[in-house]
């Protein structure tokens, strides 16, 4: 897998293509995060429902009938049982046409039903089943074997019992199992089949017929070969998957601190590729290994949080805390911002974000090693169409982002996650689904998530072990064809620093979506106490789309506030995009005001921040 290293020098080598070429940016999904996070999984494929077999099987022409004692059997042609079809397929299921699952895609084989002679064919001639002529290509022949009754001669030919005598029954007939009484019973060779189907005895005129096999019931021909550890352990059935995304943009911003109003322009990157092969057992079970690389070019951060206006800690109302008698600013664990020390911003940053094994399964998924975890899997944002968002942004034009709603307690460090299918939809009418995980630490660092042990020097950080993390999600389809999710996540942590200034991690997340027709619209709600005794991080969302086409536009607002480093903060985007198949364009507006201290003379101040910006945007996938 490709890592694409991007430098500094990004916005003079690479800025001005990807202002000619408008962008290179992918639709940001307005779905779930079940399905913009993560691939879809094998147990949300629908399966397809398999046709009911038929209670009885028609006949193209009546059989044969016996009356009372004396009665001859009437003239008739044979029952054609080649020309009887499933009534919606032409052919009656087999197991192999059932759906196979791999990778979360639903491959169907292509059934192979035989061609069979129809009724219209059949129509003014006496179907002959010994007769190749007489049959469609493909039919099955049907031969009755010669039959013998009670002391009458056989009857040779299957299509007229006409001069052959009368056929007298005992006056008290009985059957059994083992044939007729008194009687030879008729010879059980070369019976129909149609796909596997087995149907009981079928009783004309009450004449008890033998059980007819519809399918593919004679046994295969010579020993059956043992299968090899590969194909017991799925690997001669290996599915693999290469996929990603490139996105850039370019906008005019404007920067207001109170002092100061300038325009400049700004460029951001972003790109992704993720790889994956497993391995599908017959009996269902796909396993395998996920990689996803990630690189980014965004100047004004180094994951999400970052370094607010000077406030230090020796000023009174600052972030401080007192470390063996020296005031240390602090940096709260979930919003990572920070009022003192050095900027730990980068312009350019790659990280293998994935590289774990999973098993998926009809009863859930596993995951061992580096991946998101369960809380953060089950959160819910805003829905929106563009890159840059009025929460949850993956980059900024401006540097003042700072609403998230997602609850990325341990960001994607090594961990074990389980993922139930969706549950009960079928019969309560409510999909339901719930994950749970666990972290060894927090400490990992990539473009949008970044805790690392040796943080900013001048600042604190709690030290988070043992997270454990807990999601849940509700969903159904209304009979109107309204969508409704709901979900829920929880996280904690605990601290081991032990110092008075921090806390074990507690932060929940709520988020609801409604979709009808070509409008979504959704919001979400994160709370966390940042791990710090006294520093609150609380953030909301809310975000609404239409596409009804391959235009398509997005409305979103967010504010945010962090008690820590006394930070407010509103946001709106609004913007359109264009779909080109895979490619996708787009055009927008931010704005983006904030409050938090500054100092002024030796004295903590509130200051305000404004920033608009004026972007294009563009990308495609692949």
């Amino acid at each position: 897998m490709a890592k694409k290293v991007i430098t500094p020098k990004f916005s003079y080598i690479l800025g001005p293509s990807i202002v000619v070429a408008m962008g290179m940016m992918t639709i940001a999904s307005a779905q779930s995060p079940f399905a913009n996070k993560k691939k879809t999984q094998a147990w949300e494929t629908p399966q397809t429902p398999q046709p009911a077999a038929p209670s009885s099987l028609r006949r193209l022409t009546p059989p044969p009938t016996v009356s009372a004692q004396g009665a001859s059997i009437s003239p008739t042609t044979q029952p054609n049982w080649a020309a009887q079809t499933s009534p919606s397929s032409g052919g009656y299921p087999t197991s192999a046409h059932k759906p196979r699952v791999y990778g979360g895609e639903t491959i169907t084989a292509s059934p192979s039903t035989p061609t069979v002679a129809t009724q219209s064919q059949l129509a003014g001639s006496a179907y002959k089943p010994s007769n190749p002529a007489h049959s469609a290509p493909g039919a099955y022949n049907y031969q009755p074997p010669q039959q013998t009754y009670g002391t009458q001669q056989p009857y040779n030919t299957p299509q007229n019992y006409s001069g052959q005598g009368q056929y007298q029954p005992p006056s008290t007939p009985s059957y059994n199992q083992s044939g007729y009484q008194g009687q030879s019973q008729p010879s059980q060779q070369s019976q129909p089949s149609y796909a596997g189907q087995n149907y009981p005895p079928q009783t004309y005129s009450g004449q008890p017929y033998p059980s007819q096999t519809y399918g593919s019931s004679v046994p295969p021909q010579g020993p059956l070969r043992p299968k090899s550890w590969k194909e017991k352990l799925g690997l001669s059935n290996l599915v693999t998957s290469f996929k990603g995304f490139i996105k850039g943009g370019a906008a005019a911003v404007n920067r207001d601190d109170g002092t100061n109003s300038s325009w400049s322009e700004e460029f951001v990157g972003d790109a992704k590729a993720a790889f994956e092969v497993s391995a599908v057992t017959d009996t269902g079970y796909e396993y395998g290994v996920n990689l996803e690389a990630r690189a980014q070019y965004d100047p004004f951060r180094r994951g999400f949080g970052g370094r607010v206006p000077d406030c230090p800690p020796t000023v009174s109302g600052c972030s401080s805390f007192d470390l063996n008698g020296t005031p240390t600013g602090l940096r709260g664990h979930t919003s990572r911002f920070y009022a003192t020390g050095e900027d730990d911003n980068k312009d350019a940053q790659y990280a293998l974000e994935s590289a774990h094994i999973f098993l998926r399964s009809s009863y859930g998924d596993i995951t061992v090693g580096r991946d998101d975890g369960a809380a953060y899997l089950f959160s819910l944002g805003a829905p929106s169409l563009l890159a840059v968002a009025a929460s949850n942004s993956s980059v900024d034009y401006t540097g003042l982002d700072s609403v998230k709603t997602v609850n990325d307690a341990s960001g994607f460090s090594e961990k074990i996650t389980y993922t139930s299918p969706r549950l009960l939809g079928d019969t309560v009418g409510i999909g339901i689904q719930f994950g749970a995980s666990y972290a060894l630490n927090a400490r990992a660092c990539g473009v949008d998530y970044c805790v690392k042990s040796d943080d900013v020097v001048g600042t604190l950080s709690p030290e988070l072990e043992d997270i454990i993390e807990l999601g849940v999600s509700l969903d159904r389809t209304l009979a109107n064809g309204i969508k409704l999710e709901a979900t829920a996540s929880y996280a904690t942590g605990s601290e081991q620093s032990q110092l008075a200034a921090f806390d074990d991690l507690q932060a929940y997340n709520f988020g609801a979506e409604m979709s009808w027709a070509d409008i979504t619209l959704g919001g979400s709600f994160l709370k966390s106490n940042n791990g710090l005794m006294a520093g609150d991080y609380t953030a909301w969302d809310i975000g609404t789309t239409w596409k009804p086409s391959a235009l398509g536009f997005t409305l979103g607002y967010g504010q945010a506030k962090d008690d820590n480093i006394k930070l407010s903060s509103d946001q709106i985007v609004a913007g359109l995009t264009y779909d080109f198949n895979k490619f996708t364009v787009g055009a927008g507006a931010q704005y983006i005001e904030r409050e938090t201290l500054g100092v002024l003379g030796s004295v903590a101040t509130p200051q305000k921040e404004k920033a608009t910006a004026l972007f294009i945007e563009g990308g495609f996938t692949f």
